[in-house]
Formats: C-alpha cells, structure tokens, sequence
C-alpha cells in the first residue's frame, strides 16, 4: 500500500482489502491495488471501477474471504477522513477504511477508519502488523548460535575422538541449516522493519532539525 501511495503521487491511489473476521477484529490477507478512475480530480479524489471490484470480490469469495476494507492515499493531506471519505463510509459502513498521507512523495503516516453507526461518525481502528515470520525468523537464528555454542561441550564429553568429531560436525552443519531457514522467514519482514522504523525514523528525524 504504502509503494502504490508514492508511484501515485501526486494523485490519490486506492485499493481493496480481502480477508475475514475473528475473535481479535478484521485480518487482512491481501491487498489488491485498483486504477483510480477519477481522472478529473486525481488529486483529492478516488474511484474504483464497479467491474474490477466484482471481480476482485468473485477471487475472495473463492478462497473463502470477502473484501472488508478499502485503502487510499491523501496527498500532501493528513491521515484524516474528508468530507468525502465520510460519505463514503456512511454509505459502506461493513468497511474499514485505510488512509495513508503522502508528504513530498514521502509516505508520512497511515490511519485506519470505520463508520460507527450508532455515533454517526468515524471511528479510528487500531492496526496491527503481524510480524509472525520475523519472529520464527529470529527464534531460529537464536536457536542456531546456541546449537554453535554446543561446540565446546561436546569435546569434553567422555567420548571418543571419532565420535566427538561426528557430533562436532552434525552440530556445525544443524546450526548453518537452521539460520538459513531462519534468514529465509526473518529476512523480508526485517528489511521491511529496519527501513521503515530505523533509517525512515533517522531521516525524518534529520529532516525535521534541518528544516527548524
């Protein structure tokens, strides 16, 4: 969501969001990037055509999800419903409605919305990214320095040199096999965490001194 907010700027992007319910609130499963139709006014306003949503609903519906939300960019504009975004909601109110602002083709924050109905207006939702693969990821990185660590141990156990030299090697190669597979889980969603928390974090922050 966040990649199609600053391709589409200066323009509004905007997508549909598929997935269920359960105990803990809505999942999102997919994200589907749609055309804005509204070329007119591109730049305050999103429209997504009646034949992609179908089509995009008949998928969902095949892998046992419905659409449960919608996405879209507001340039240079905060996270923040608009008049219009409030309509919207007070008609669909099954949706969850995800704004992302874009400052300077910069992805500057992102809000969730829901129409409350019987407060007749909205609502901020809370949102939550599951990081489930980062944190196998890490468990089996961790798991693997320990089985390195066992090293040591094995040659002071009451074995012969053969035998030590077997676990020895059966350890050395457990340990690369698991960090591997943990790199493999841990890798993307680290990336994707280290960009936006860390070095995103320190430029805008740098950013902000330069411009006081």
């Amino acid at each position: 969501m966040l990649k199609e907010a600053k391709t589409a700027y200066p323009h509004e992007c905007c997508g549909l969001l598929v997935g269920n319910s359960n105990d803990s609130g809505r999942v999102v499963r997919e994200v589907y990037p749609v055309e804005n139709k509204n070329k007119v006014r591109a730049a305050d306003r999103y429209e997504i055509d009646t034949k992609e949503f179908d089509r995009i609903d008949r998928e969902a519906t095949k892998k046992g999800w419905n659409i449960i939300g919608i996405y879209h960019s507001h340039p240079d504009h905060p996270a923040e419903p608009s008049a219009f975004d409030k309509d919207c909601a007070c008609v669909w109110t099954e949706y969850s409605y995800i704004i992302i602002s874009v400052k300077d083709g910069v992805d500057d924050d992102l809000r969730c919305w829901r129409f409350d109905v019987e407060k007749q207006d909205v609502e901020e939702e809370e949102v939550k990214i599951n990081r489930r693969n980062f944190i196998i990821g890490l468990s089996l990185i961790g798991f693997s320095f320990s089985v390195y660590l066992i090293f040591p141990v094995i040659f002071c156990l009451h074995l012969t040199t053969k035998a030590k030299s077997g676990l020895a090697a059966i350890s050395y190669i457990l340990s690369w096999v698991v960090m591997g597979i943990g790199i493999c889980f841990a890798g993307k969603e680290g990336y994707e965490l280290v960009k936006e928390q860390i070095f995103k974090g320190f430029f805008r922050k740098m950013l902000g001194r330069k411009r006081k």
